[in-house]
């Protein structure tokens, strides 16, 4: 069933059914309250006839309608009465012309009064009561009382037609509301459903079609919205890391194949060949730390961490140990402060591996001689690491593409390109951000902030 079908169901014609139902429970009561109303003055006159039925001198059976506190009530609801003796014969009846039967069978008849409804031939239904009274002389007589439900039947048949036009009204009101929210809807998620097969195509070129409701559906549209940008920027992510991946693959391979061509083009003496080999040997190192970093951002993109509880502080402390060599070798100092302790919840492994990263980087930029300066920040919803150096710095321009895969400020440096990527990878694989400014007094500082939780 569409989503139209299914809105117009249950969002018009159930409804519809419903209010018919209780549009008929209502209209039955409402007979059973008029039922009710007409059977109490029945009682009420059969109670008024019982007492004086037999009060004349005589004791003569008679009825008292034109007597009656009830008389034009009764004249007005066509009120008829008979009396009928012990052995069913009738004796009196009131008015003339009334429809009480001739007998009354004395097996019907008992000391409770019996109510029932009859429908005549003329289609007109009256309401009838009998009940048996003893007169002075211990005889049992019947009395017969009747009126007309005509204008019961007029009350229902008037409630009726209102109900039916009510109810007609309603459905149609409900039923033309409900088509056009059923096209609106259905529209507004065939625009999404469209644009979800547009994404299983692999286009993702546009968003989806904009839907100024202000609904789960409007909440949908922008979620979907946010993931196809999402995933747009990640594919063109990835397309251009492929791209600069091969671009970089593609350099030091040239290389190992002009040392190799130009090694077999003739003889050569075992100087030469050995200086060959040790250029194509530092090439194929080249290639290996380039494939270690790719495999290790792969790794880092593609993983579900699992979150630990972790000190920061801790790791950052193992990786400016494990940074000291490579520091010493260049002749640069590394000093830590900040706080002394940062908990949170992450992955160690990634952030000791993005610490690492920013030493390095840090270190490979710094003068001899000069200082890497790490400081560890705490604002109770995020953990600031930053490594500042005293190198050449990082112009304004180049602050947001240092952090893009192969990306270098300046040709002839060591390393693969990819440190920086890794760090900003880490850093919203963690709710956080990565982000360079300039140092006061000259270099760079580099920002890695985790999120707590």
């Amino acid at each position: 069933m569409t989503l139209q079908r299914r809105l117009l169901l249950f969002g018009a014609l159930l409804p519809a059914a419903l209010l018919a139902l209780a549009l008929f429970l209502i209209g039955l009561f409402l007979e059973h309250l008029l039922l009710e109303s007409i059977d109490r003055g029945l009682a009420l006159q059969a109670a008024s006839e019982s007492v004086s039925l037999f009060d004349r001198p005589g004791q003569d059976a008679h009825l008292h309608f034109g007597d009656s506190s009830l008389a034009g009530d009764l004249r007005r609801l066509n009120h008829q009465g008979a009396l009928y003796d012990p052995e069913g014969v009738m004796l009196i009846s009131l008015p003339a012309g009334s429809s009480a039967p001739e007998r009354l069978p004395p097996e019907t008849l008992g000391r409770a009064p019996a109510l029932w409804t009859t429908t005549l031939a003329s289609g007109e239904r009256i309401r009838e009561l009998a009940i048996v009274i003893d007169s002075p002389r211990g005889e049992p007589h019947a009395l017969w009382l009747a009126v007309s439900l005509a204008s019961n039947d007029v009350a229902l048949a008037a409630y009726a037609r209102a109900a039916g036009l009510i109810g007609v009204i309603v459905t149609l009101a409900m039923l033309l509301l409900q088509i056009w929210h059923a096209r609106g809807l259905a529209a507004r998620v065939q625009r999404l459903d469209t644009h979800m097969q547009r994404l299983r195509d692999g286009d993702l070129s546009s968003p989806p079609a904009e839907d100024r409701g202000t609904d789960v559906i409007a909440a949908l549209r922008n979620a979907i919205a946010d993931a196809t940008e999402k995933l747009r920027r990640a594919t063109d992510a990835q397309r251009r890391l492929v791209a600069d991946a091969a671009h970089e693959l593609r350099t030091p391979l040239t290389a190992i194949r002009m040392e190799i061509d130009v090694t077999l083009r003739r003889e050569r003496a075992r100087e030469e060949l050995v200086g060959a080999l040790e250029r194509v040997s530092s090439e194929v190192d080249r290639l290996s730390a380039l494939a270690t970093k790719l495999l290790d951002m792969a790794r880092l993109r593609g993983a579900e961490w699992e979150r630990v509880p972790v000190d920061l502080v801790e790791v950052a402390r193992a990786a400016i140990d494990g940074a000291r060599p490579l520091a010493d070798e260049r002749a640069v100092t590394l000093r830590a402060d900040g706080v002394e302790t940062a908990p949170l919840r992450g992955n160690p492994g990634p952030l000791r591996q993005a610490i690492d990263n920013l030493l390095s980087n840090a270190i490979k930029f710094s003068p001899r001689g000069g200082a890497v300066d790490v400081s560890i920040r705490d604002d109770a919803r995020r953990v600031v690491v930053t490594v500042a150096d005293r190198g050449p710095g990082v112009a304004p321009e180049h602050r947001d593409s240092i952090f893009a895969p192969f990306h270098r400020l300046q040709r002839g440096i060591e390393g693969a390109g990819l440190g920086l990527a890794i760090v900003r990878d880490v850093a919203e694989a963690h709710g956080g951000r990565a982000w360079v400014d300039a140092r006061e007094g000259g270099g760079a500082a580099f920002h890695l902030s985790i999120r707590r939780s």
